[in-house]
């Protein structure tokens, strides 16, 4: 069975890796609002409705972890859960990366071909239900709330069902793995690796060496 995953990166600088889901959700929530204005004419049964703008979409998943269950020896859980609460960390909790202009990590959730929209981190809950007799947590749950965050534009993300990696006329993305290079990348898109400036530019990248595993590159249309 596929194990769902949060891949998850930040911009500045380029840092980024990978959570996978012990166990894969029983089921995820979407939710997506729009703001409108009413016109209040009279002679009207109701209002007309002028649109105003959307807001950010959310989703919610409930994560389980269980340590006790994956060695005769169990470890502390919080090995699992700790690496969720950093998603909600300037830099993801690593001190190299707490600038003054840091954030939260992106997140995107992908599960085979379900790849959510581009999302950061907006309330971890986590409750310890199982302990070693010596008070270690090896049980846990977690709710874990993100909202959208369209941080270059890609609104047609919005819709969960889509691969990262299909071709589309609009904006295409995909996932860096590890030891990959732009040149590399340039030839799988364009077939030539000479349009590695082409994703240097796109992706605002001053140094095309800089790829890490689970980085979220823009494919630009080579016209």
């Amino acid at each position: 069975m596929e194990k769902a995953m949060l891949v998850w990166w930040t911009l500045v600088p380029p840092f980024g890796g990978k959570i996978d889901c012990q166990f894969n959700p029983s089921s995820i929530t979407i939710k997506k609002e729009n703001e409108w204005d009413s016109d209040q004419s009279t002679n009207f049964n109701a209002p007309f409705l002028r649109f105003k703008g959307g807001k950010n979409a959310t989703y919610d998943l409930d994560l389980f972890f269980d340590s006790y269950a994956d060695s005769s020896k169990p470890v502390d859980v919080r090995e699992y859960t700790n690496q969720l609460l950093q998603l909600s960390l300037r830099g993801a909790g690593n001190a190299m990366f707490k600038l003054p202009y840091a954030a939260p990590p992106f997140v995107k959730f992908i599960w085979g071909k379900i790849v959510l929209f581009t999302a950061i981190v907006e309330k971890v809950e986590i409750s310890y239900t199982m302990f070693a007799p010596e008070g270690v947590p090896i049980r846990a749950k977690a709710k874990v709330a993100f909202k959208q965050n369209d941080f270059i534009g890609l609104s047609d993300d919005l819709i969960p069902f889509q691969n990262p990696t299909s071709r589309t006329d609009a904006r295409k993305t995909r996932f860096v793995h590890a030891g990959q290079r732009l040149d590399q990348i340039a030839y799988e898109e364009y077939g030539d690796a000479r349009h590695w400036r082409t994703l240097a530019e796109a992706n605002k990248m001053d140094d095309p060496f800089s790829l890490v595993d689970g980085q979220l590159l823009v494919i630009p249309q080579n016209d």
